[in-house]
Protein backbone atom coordinates (compact mmCIF):
# COMPACT_ATOMS: atom_id res chain seq x y z
CA UNK A 1 0.00 0.00 0.00
CA UNK A 2 1.25 3.48 -1.10
CA UNK A 3 -0.24 6.37 0.20
CA UNK A 4 -0.04 10.17 -1.47
CA UNK A 5 -0.77 13.27 0.33
CA UNK A 6 -1.68 16.12 -2.16
CA UNK A 7 -3.21 13.36 -4.53
CA UNK A 8 -5.30 15.92 -6.01
CA UNK A 9 -2.82 18.51 -7.02
CA UNK A 10 -0.84 18.44 -10.24
CA UNK A 11 2.16 16.28 -9.82
CA UNK A 12 0.41 14.41 -7.07
CA UNK A 13 -2.58 13.52 -9.00
CA UNK A 14 0.16 12.24 -12.11
CA UNK A 15 1.75 10.51 -9.35
CA UNK A 16 -1.17 8.54 -8.36
CA UNK A 17 -2.16 7.50 -11.95
CA UNK A 18 1.50 6.05 -12.12
CA UNK A 19 1.59 4.15 -9.23
CA UNK A 20 -2.34 2.35 -10.22
CA UNK A 21 -0.57 1.89 -13.54
CA UNK A 22 2.05 -0.19 -11.82
CA UNK A 23 -0.27 -2.11 -10.08
CA UNK A 24 -0.08 -0.70 -6.62
CA UNK A 25 -2.59 0.19 -4.58
CA UNK A 26 -3.05 3.52 -3.56
CA UNK A 27 -4.58 5.88 -0.92
CA UNK A 28 -5.01 9.07 -2.33
CA UNK A 29 -4.80 12.24 0.17
CA UNK A 30 -5.93 15.90 -0.13
CA UNK A 31 -7.96 18.27 0.31
CA UNK A 32 -8.78 20.79 -2.47
CA UNK A 33 -11.80 21.07 -3.99
CA UNK A 34 -10.63 23.70 -6.42
CA UNK A 35 -8.62 20.85 -8.04
CA UNK A 36 -12.27 18.59 -8.11
CA UNK A 37 -10.81 17.84 -11.70
CA UNK A 38 -7.67 16.32 -11.34
CA UNK A 39 -9.83 14.29 -8.72
CA UNK A 40 -12.45 13.08 -11.44
CA UNK A 41 -9.67 12.24 -14.05
CA UNK A 42 -8.27 9.67 -11.28
CA UNK A 43 -11.85 8.15 -10.34
CA UNK A 44 -11.77 7.17 -13.97
CA UNK A 45 -8.72 5.41 -13.94
CA UNK A 46 -9.32 1.94 -15.17
CA UNK A 47 -7.53 0.52 -11.93
CA UNK A 48 -9.76 3.11 -10.15
CA UNK A 49 -10.49 0.47 -7.40
CA UNK A 50 -7.31 0.13 -6.67
CA UNK A 51 -7.65 3.32 -4.93
CA UNK A 52 -8.87 4.81 -1.81
CA UNK A 53 -9.72 8.39 -1.48
CA UNK A 54 -9.10 10.53 1.62
CA UNK A 55 -10.81 14.05 1.63
CA UNK A 56 -8.76 15.48 4.87
CA UNK A 57 -6.74 18.37 6.04
CA UNK A 58 -2.83 16.93 6.36
CA UNK A 59 -2.19 19.68 8.68
CA UNK A 60 -4.00 17.66 11.54
CA UNK A 61 -1.74 15.06 13.18
CA UNK A 62 -5.08 12.81 14.20
CA UNK A 63 -6.21 12.63 10.90
CA UNK A 64 -2.76 11.66 9.00
CA UNK A 65 -2.40 8.96 12.02
CA UNK A 66 -5.30 7.69 11.55
CA UNK A 67 -4.61 7.01 7.95
CA UNK A 68 -1.35 5.59 8.09
CA UNK A 69 -2.50 3.53 10.70
CA UNK A 70 -5.44 1.89 8.66
CA UNK A 71 -3.49 1.56 5.79
CA UNK A 72 0.01 0.75 6.75
CA UNK A 73 1.89 2.00 3.56
CA UNK A 74 5.03 1.03 3.04
CA UNK A 75 5.79 4.27 1.68
CA UNK A 76 4.16 7.79 1.71
CA UNK A 77 4.85 10.31 -0.80
CA UNK A 78 4.53 13.61 1.04
CA UNK A 79 3.33 16.02 -1.38
CA UNK A 80 0.54 18.43 -0.25
CA UNK A 81 1.69 22.00 0.48
CA UNK A 82 0.38 25.36 -0.43
CA UNK A 83 2.74 25.99 -3.32
CA UNK A 84 3.81 29.34 -5.31
CA UNK A 85 6.48 31.29 -4.74
CA UNK A 86 5.48 34.58 -5.79
CA UNK A 87 2.34 34.45 -4.09
CA UNK A 88 3.76 33.24 -0.65
CA UNK A 89 5.57 36.69 -0.08
CA UNK A 90 1.75 37.85 0.02
CA UNK A 91 0.68 35.58 2.68
CA UNK A 92 3.95 34.11 4.37
CA UNK A 93 1.90 33.22 7.46
CA UNK A 94 -0.49 30.98 5.66
CA UNK A 95 2.28 28.87 3.46
CA UNK A 96 4.55 28.74 6.29
CA UNK A 97 1.91 27.33 8.91
CA UNK A 98 0.75 25.52 6.16
CA UNK A 99 4.21 23.72 4.96
CA UNK A 100 5.61 22.82 8.26
CA UNK A 101 2.67 21.84 9.72
CA UNK A 102 1.73 19.50 6.92
CA UNK A 103 5.43 17.82 6.81
CA UNK A 104 5.78 17.78 10.78
CA UNK A 105 1.97 15.75 10.86
CA UNK A 106 3.31 13.41 8.52
CA UNK A 107 6.80 11.84 10.11
CA UNK A 108 4.78 12.49 13.23
CA UNK A 109 2.23 9.83 12.01
CA UNK A 110 4.95 7.88 10.51
CA UNK A 111 6.86 7.63 13.48
CA UNK A 112 3.40 6.63 15.49
CA UNK A 113 3.41 3.85 12.94
CA UNK A 114 3.94 0.13 13.11
CA UNK A 115 5.56 -0.78 10.96
CA UNK A 116 6.90 2.64 9.82
CA UNK A 117 6.66 3.60 6.36
CA UNK A 118 9.89 5.16 4.67
CA UNK A 119 8.42 9.13 3.94
CA UNK A 120 9.46 11.06 0.96
CA UNK A 121 8.95 14.63 1.02
CA UNK A 122 8.61 16.83 -2.09
CA UNK A 123 10.87 19.92 -1.54
CA UNK A 124 11.96 22.43 -4.05
CA UNK A 125 15.14 23.78 -6.00
CA UNK A 126 13.88 27.43 -4.79
CA UNK A 127 16.06 26.36 -1.72
CA UNK A 128 19.24 26.93 -3.46
CA UNK A 129 18.42 30.66 -3.78
CA UNK A 130 21.35 32.82 -5.11
CA UNK A 131 23.90 29.91 -5.83
CA UNK A 132 25.50 29.71 -8.46
CA UNK A 133 24.07 27.00 -11.22
CA UNK A 134 24.47 24.06 -12.09
CA UNK A 135 22.39 23.55 -8.25
CA UNK A 136 24.09 20.53 -6.61
CA UNK A 137 22.81 18.88 -3.55
CA UNK A 138 25.41 19.32 -1.15
CA UNK A 139 25.32 23.49 -1.66
CA UNK A 140 23.75 25.60 1.34
CA UNK A 141 20.49 26.61 0.91
CA UNK A 142 19.87 30.02 0.50
CA UNK A 143 15.84 30.26 0.46
CA UNK A 144 14.40 33.22 -0.75
CA UNK A 145 10.77 34.04 0.39
CA UNK A 146 8.58 32.18 2.60
CA UNK A 147 7.61 29.20 -0.11
CA UNK A 148 10.99 28.37 -0.37
CA UNK A 149 11.85 28.88 3.69
CA UNK A 150 8.76 26.29 4.06
CA UNK A 151 10.42 23.84 2.01
CA UNK A 152 13.63 24.12 4.02
CA UNK A 153 11.96 23.92 7.14
CA UNK A 154 10.32 20.68 5.91
CA UNK A 155 13.91 18.75 4.99
CA UNK A 156 15.45 20.02 8.76
CA UNK A 157 12.32 18.16 10.18
CA UNK A 158 13.20 15.04 7.79
CA UNK A 159 16.76 15.46 8.90
CA UNK A 160 15.99 15.43 12.55
CA UNK A 161 13.44 12.47 12.56
CA UNK A 162 15.82 10.72 11.07
CA UNK A 163 18.72 11.29 13.24
CA UNK A 164 16.56 11.05 16.57
CA UNK A 165 13.85 8.26 15.39
CA UNK A 166 16.10 6.74 12.43
CA UNK A 167 13.27 7.46 10.11
CA UNK A 168 13.34 6.91 6.62
CA UNK A 169 12.65 9.96 5.08
CA UNK A 170 14.41 11.10 1.46
CA UNK A 171 14.41 14.62 -0.33
CA UNK A 172 13.12 15.01 -3.86
CA UNK A 173 13.91 18.64 -4.86
CA UNK A 174 11.80 19.36 -7.82
CA UNK A 175 12.91 21.62 -10.92
CA UNK A 176 10.34 23.61 -12.95
CA UNK A 177 7.82 20.37 -13.37
CA UNK A 178 5.44 21.60 -16.18
CA UNK A 179 2.78 19.27 -18.13
CA UNK A 180 -0.82 18.84 -18.01
CA UNK A 181 -3.28 19.36 -15.65
CA UNK A 182 -0.63 21.87 -14.11
CA UNK A 183 -1.43 24.62 -11.88
CA UNK A 184 -2.74 28.03 -13.36
CA UNK A 185 0.53 30.13 -12.20
CA UNK A 186 3.08 27.75 -13.75
CA UNK A 187 4.48 29.51 -17.03
CA UNK A 188 3.47 26.89 -20.10
CA UNK A 189 0.04 27.22 -18.81
CA UNK A 190 0.41 30.85 -18.37
CA UNK A 191 1.14 31.89 -22.09
CA UNK A 192 -0.94 29.33 -23.57
CA UNK A 193 -3.64 31.01 -22.13
CA UNK A 194 -2.46 34.07 -23.10
CA UNK A 195 -1.75 33.20 -26.35
CA UNK A 196 -5.36 31.70 -27.09
CA UNK A 197 -7.03 35.04 -25.79
CA UNK A 198 -4.55 36.76 -28.15
CA UNK A 199 -3.28 39.03 -25.57
CA UNK A 200 0.95 39.27 -25.15
CA UNK A 201 2.87 36.86 -23.33
CA UNK A 202 5.00 38.49 -20.45
CA UNK A 203 8.45 37.39 -20.75
CA UNK A 204 10.67 38.13 -17.38
CA UNK A 205 14.25 38.71 -16.99
CA UNK A 206 16.90 41.21 -16.54
CA UNK A 207 18.66 43.34 -18.28
CA UNK A 208 22.47 42.35 -17.85
CA UNK A 209 25.14 45.46 -19.55
CA UNK A 210 22.29 47.50 -21.24
CA UNK A 211 20.71 43.89 -22.83
CA UNK A 212 17.60 42.29 -21.64
CA UNK A 213 18.24 38.71 -21.11
CA UNK A 214 15.28 36.33 -20.44
CA UNK A 215 15.03 33.90 -17.93
CA UNK A 216 16.55 30.44 -17.94
CA UNK A 217 14.69 27.71 -16.34
CA UNK A 218 14.92 23.60 -15.66
CA UNK A 219 11.74 22.84 -17.36
CA UNK A 220 11.15 18.82 -16.98
CA UNK A 221 8.46 17.33 -17.80
CA UNK A 222 5.82 15.32 -15.26
CA UNK A 223 6.16 12.08 -16.14
CA UNK A 224 9.76 12.13 -15.38
CA UNK A 225 9.36 14.10 -12.55
CA UNK A 226 7.13 11.30 -11.41
CA UNK A 227 9.78 8.67 -12.14
CA UNK A 228 12.43 10.17 -10.28
CA UNK A 229 10.21 10.45 -7.06
CA UNK A 230 9.33 6.52 -7.48
CA UNK A 231 13.16 5.75 -7.88
CA UNK A 232 13.72 8.03 -4.28
CA UNK A 233 10.94 5.52 -2.55
CA UNK A 234 12.40 2.79 -3.97
CA UNK A 235 16.16 3.89 -3.53
CA UNK A 236 16.42 6.79 -1.13
CA UNK A 237 18.01 5.92 1.79
CA UNK A 238 18.17 8.08 5.52
CA UNK A 239 17.49 11.82 3.95
CA UNK A 240 19.27 12.12 1.75
CA UNK A 241 18.31 14.85 -0.87
CA UNK A 242 17.61 14.15 -4.66
CA UNK A 243 17.69 16.67 -7.35
CA UNK A 244 15.21 15.54 -9.92
CA UNK A 245 15.59 18.14 -13.05
CA UNK A 246 16.34 17.58 -17.14
CA UNK A 247 19.14 19.49 -15.86
CA UNK A 248 20.07 22.43 -18.39
CA UNK A 249 18.38 25.83 -18.55
CA UNK A 250 15.70 26.96 -21.32
CA UNK A 251 15.18 30.16 -21.89
CA UNK A 252 11.17 31.23 -21.24
CA UNK A 253 11.26 33.06 -24.70
CA UNK A 254 12.39 29.92 -25.83
CA UNK A 255 9.33 28.62 -24.72
CA UNK A 256 7.09 31.28 -25.48
CA UNK A 257 7.92 30.79 -29.27
CA UNK A 258 7.40 27.36 -28.94
CA UNK A 259 4.03 27.88 -27.12
CA UNK A 260 2.59 29.79 -30.08
CA UNK A 261 3.97 27.37 -32.80
CA UNK A 262 2.34 24.55 -30.99
CA UNK A 263 -0.94 26.68 -31.09
CA UNK A 264 -0.61 28.13 -34.02
CA UNK A 265 -1.16 31.51 -33.11
CA UNK A 266 1.24 34.42 -33.08
CA UNK A 267 0.93 37.32 -30.02
CA UNK A 268 3.21 40.31 -29.33
CA UNK A 269 5.55 39.21 -26.03
CA UNK A 270 6.33 42.24 -23.20
CA UNK A 271 9.68 42.11 -21.44
CA UNK A 272 9.70 42.41 -17.70
CA UNK A 273 11.81 42.40 -14.63
CA UNK A 274 11.82 39.80 -12.50
CA UNK A 275 11.47 40.15 -8.75
CA UNK A 276 14.62 40.68 -6.81
CA UNK A 277 14.74 38.02 -4.93
CA UNK A 278 14.48 35.78 -8.44
CA UNK A 279 17.35 34.28 -10.01
CA UNK A 280 18.41 34.81 -13.86
CA UNK A 281 19.73 31.16 -14.16
CA UNK A 282 18.64 28.28 -12.30
CA UNK A 283 19.45 24.83 -13.49
CA UNK A 284 19.88 21.02 -12.08
CA UNK A 285 22.70 19.00 -11.53
CA UNK A 286 21.13 15.92 -12.14
CA UNK A 287 24.11 13.47 -11.32
CA UNK A 288 23.32 12.18 -8.15
CA UNK A 289 19.65 10.86 -9.58
CA UNK A 290 21.16 8.95 -12.66
CA UNK A 291 23.74 7.62 -10.45
CA UNK A 292 22.31 6.27 -7.25
CA UNK A 293 18.64 6.03 -9.03
CA UNK A 294 19.65 5.33 -12.99
CA UNK A 295 16.70 8.09 -12.77
CA UNK A 296 17.09 9.91 -16.73
CA UNK A 297 14.51 12.74 -18.14
CA UNK A 298 13.66 11.47 -21.02
CA UNK A 299 11.43 14.62 -22.67
CA UNK A 300 13.08 17.65 -24.01
CA UNK A 301 11.33 20.87 -23.88
CA UNK A 302 10.16 20.59 -27.57
CA UNK A 303 7.94 17.57 -26.60
CA UNK A 304 7.14 18.97 -23.36
CA UNK A 305 5.74 22.18 -25.39
CA UNK A 306 4.23 20.21 -28.06
CA UNK A 307 2.56 17.49 -25.16
CA UNK A 308 1.08 20.19 -23.24
CA UNK A 309 0.06 22.18 -26.38
CA UNK A 310 -1.81 19.48 -27.56
CA UNK A 311 -3.72 18.83 -23.84
CA UNK A 312 -4.86 22.57 -23.66
CA UNK A 313 -6.21 22.34 -26.73
CA UNK A 314 -8.42 19.97 -26.12
CA UNK A 315 -9.46 21.74 -22.70
CA UNK A 316 -10.09 24.23 -24.25
CA UNK A 317 -12.49 22.79 -26.87
CA UNK A 318 -14.60 21.08 -23.96
CA UNK A 319 -15.31 24.51 -22.49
Amino acid sequence: MILVTGAFGFIGSHLVERLLESGEEVVAMGTAPQKEDNLQVLLRHPKASNMRVIRADVTYLDAVRAVMRNAEPSVVYHLAALASHRLSRGDPYLYLHNNYNAVLAVLEAARQTEPTPKVVFASSSSVYGDNEPPLREEMTPRPKGPYAFSKLLGEQLCAHYHNEYGLECPIVRYFNVVGERSRGNIVFRVFAERIVRGEPVEVYGRSVDGVFRPAERDFTYVSDAVEGTIRVGERGEGCEVFNIGAGRPVSVLRVAELMMEKLARRVGVVFRDLQPHETLVSYSSNAKARERLGWRPKVEVEGMVERFARWFSQQTLRT
